[in-house]
């Protein structure tokens, strides 16, 4: 994939996210920028901490802006790269916007798991190792399947049940999809023009 990618992979707790984030990013040559790895760096510093983890809408806010950091210094340098995070439609439109600014292809997969057991089995007795943070139980991640807020459209839903080959053999069809659509999109542009925030101001790509 030649293009420069901004790819959100969203979904349910334990449903496959960070798998397919390091599977898609492989594909792309692109950065993984995990909210639970960034955030993680915060929990290390209880007086940093403190202030950011309640009310839990902080929390999220602090780390999306962290990540959209993550995400804009690698499209400076014209790289990409793929958000590993539970999202909301809020980011997810500023995310849309920063990777329009860019020139970038933006894309969101939404991770899912249709069958409750199957989810079970993939949370109960997993080890992530990310230094200071939570490990996934499956109470928690139950409340968090309950109250999740699916995202709007575009975007392409993935199930757990399914494998991991097949979900990737339809992500990969998606994204050629999304980057023929935004080809044509910028293509239409006046002056074939797309402004980039480089140091010195916006320059034309």
């Amino acid at each position: 994939m030649a293009e420069q990618w901004l790819v959100v992979v969203t979904g349910w707790p334990g449903a496959g996210k960070s798998t397919m984030s390091e599977l898609v990013a492989a594909d792309m040559g692109a950065t993984v920028a995990s909210f639970d790895w960034v955030m993680s760096g915060l929990r290390a510093l209880p007086e940093v901490w403190d202030h950011v983890e309640f009310p839990t809408e902080r929390q999220r806010r602090v780390g999306w802006n962290l990540l959209a950091r993550i995400a804009e210094q690698q499209l400076r340098r014209g790289s990409s790269c793929v958000l590993d995070v539970v999202a909301r439609e809020e980011p997810v439109v500023e995310w849309r916007a920063l990777a329009e600014s860019y020139g970038a292809v933006f894309a969101v997969i939404e991770c899912s798991c249709s069958d409750i057991d199957v989810h079970r089995f993939r949370v109960v007795g997993r080890q992530r190792g990310i230094p200071g943070w939570y490990e996934l139980d499956w109470e928690r991640v139950s409340r968090g399947r309950d109250r999740y807020e699916p995202l709007a459209e575009p975007k392409l839903m993935i199930d757990a049940v399914d494998t991991i080959e097949s979900n990737l053999g339809r992500v990969r069809e998606y994204l050629a999809r999304q980057s023929s659509r935004t080809a044509q999109s910028f293509a239409e542009l006046p002056g074939n023009a797309v402004q980039r925030n480089l140091p010195g101001g916006p320059a034309t790509r």
